[in-house]
């Protein structure tokens, strides 16, 4: 196996970490020409490289198998400039067996080493990319390995299933015990509901991963674009007082309090001859369809949403309540850019909508793969509903292994490298 090495930090920086991992890495004291610090103690010491002076620096050795990789680790923190990272890789780069490590792949070894599992390694990715407080939260919670334990609680009550399904095959040519049936049936609804509740609750968490998306709505002239301009902080969307001068979606990401969110400024919905304004409209129609709470935006109390049913958070606001002072029949709130108040309570309002949506129960799944994979084993758990345990026992203890198998790829696949790809690609260099 190849030794690996790549920077820590990619950007020019005051330090910068290069990390070397693999069984040649405790050849770094002779290919710089050092000693061998102590483990786990930092150490200055000189870089040398054929006698010519790279930088002092401070060294760090970490013998393997306890380590983030599993393998033999050594740190160099060197001065952050270009030329002095340059000739260290190219000291490494002209050693037998040493190459620069690929996206994730500090993290692949430690997953293959049994360091982690595989949502801990997603884990760490997502706290890399974090943005606000609940990422962060929800991926210090999934680091932590707390959906390892949910998959291990739910796989040993598929063990204690197929412990029920073994008796009975034992008891096949004989008297089955009364209560099998119903003590079986029982724990698997009880499996089955649990493993549904996670799955449903699963959209919120996987919207603090990805984003939650809010859309302004409301026929032309309302004051769309300005509320977006307020949220965005700058000129996103152009502002006149021409009708339907917004044609197309305008997208701003923020941090609202902690919950990642997506504002979308869309075109005002009305009768129109433009052809553009018309596309501009059937793109308004389906954010809508896929948004998780509306901003109903109306200055003559008219808050119809040109459809008939919306599953969705809907906040009806009144525009321009510095001109549109008596409030609405079914308003929600009221805004006018000229009051700062009213447009710091509307965001507070969304804030309190979004945390509305969290269950009270909490989902361990937190992405499309882990969702997948515990809808698989949901999918098979229900079939057994449909067999008898006393005419197709083996059919029913397939069902229970295709269903621990779907749960155990969770964080520890059959086929890794099928899904490797997917997810350290998406790793920095250097993790």
């Amino acid at each position: 196996m190849d030794t690996i090495y790549a920077s820590a930090n990619q950007n020019v920086s005051s330090i910068k970490i290069i990390r070397i991992s693999g069984p040649e890495a405790r050849k770094i004291t002779k290919i710089f020409d050092f000693k061998l610090p102590k483990p786990k103690k930092y150490s200055v010491t000189k870089l040398t490289y054929k006698n010519r002076l790279i930088d002092k620096a401070v060294v760090f050795w970490l013998p393997g198998p306890n380590t983030i990789t599993g393998e033999d680790i050594f740190e160099l923190h060197i001065h952050g400039s270009i030329i002095i990272e340059d000739l260290v890789y190219q000291a490494l780069s002209k050693q037998k067996k040493f190459r620069i490590a690929n996206k994730g792949e500090f993290t692949k070894r430690g997953f293959l080493n049994g360091k982690i599992d595989l949502s801990q390694a997603e884990a760490i990715n997502d706290i890399i990319n974090a943005e606000t407080e609940k990422q962060l939260e929800i991926a210090n919670f999934q680091i932590d390995g707390n959906l390892r334990g949910k998959i291990n609680l739910w796989r040993k009550q598929i063990l204690d299933l197929s412990t029920k399904i073994e008796l009975a095959i034992d008891f096949s040519d004989e008297e089955i015990p009364l209560n099998l049936e119903k003590e079986f049936l029982k724990n698997l609804d009880y499996l089955i509901k649990d493993i549904k509740i996670s799955i449903n609750n699963s959209a919120f968490y996987t919207s603090i991963r990805s984003g939650f998306l809010i859309v302004i709505v409301g026929k032309p002239n309302v004051g769309k674009s300005t509320l977006m301009n307020y949220i965005a902080k700058k000129d996103v969307s152009i502002v006149t007082e021409q009708p339907g001068t917004t044609r197309d979606i305008i997208e701003q990401k923020i941090n609202l309090n902690g919950y990642p969110v997506y504002f979308y400024d869309t075109a005002g919905v009305r009768k129109t001859s433009s052809l553009i304004e018309k596309e501009g409209i059937k793109k308004t129609k389906k954010m809508i369809k896929n948004s998780d709470i509306i901003l109903n935006l109306s200055v003559d109390n008219d808050f119809e949403l040109f459809s008939d049913n919306y599953d969705k958070k809907i906040i009806n606001v009144r525009s321009k309540s510095d001109i549109n002072t008596k409030p609405f029949t079914n308003e929600d709130t009221s805004i006018s850019i000229k009051n700062k108040k009213e447009m710091e309570k509307l965001l507070k309002k969304i804030t309190d909508n979004i945390s509305s949506l969290e269950p009270r129960e909490s989902s361990f799944l937190v992405n499309k793969r882990q969702v997948d994979s515990a809808k698989n084993a949901l999918k098979a758990l229900k079939r057994i509903k449909n067999i008898s345990i006393f005419l197709e026992t083996e059919l029913i203890a397939e069902e229970l292994r295709l269903s621990s198998s779907a749960l155990s790829s969770i964080t520890n696949p059959i086929d890794i490298e099928e899904i490797f790809d997917e997810i350290f690609s998406n790793f920095c260099i250097g993790k």
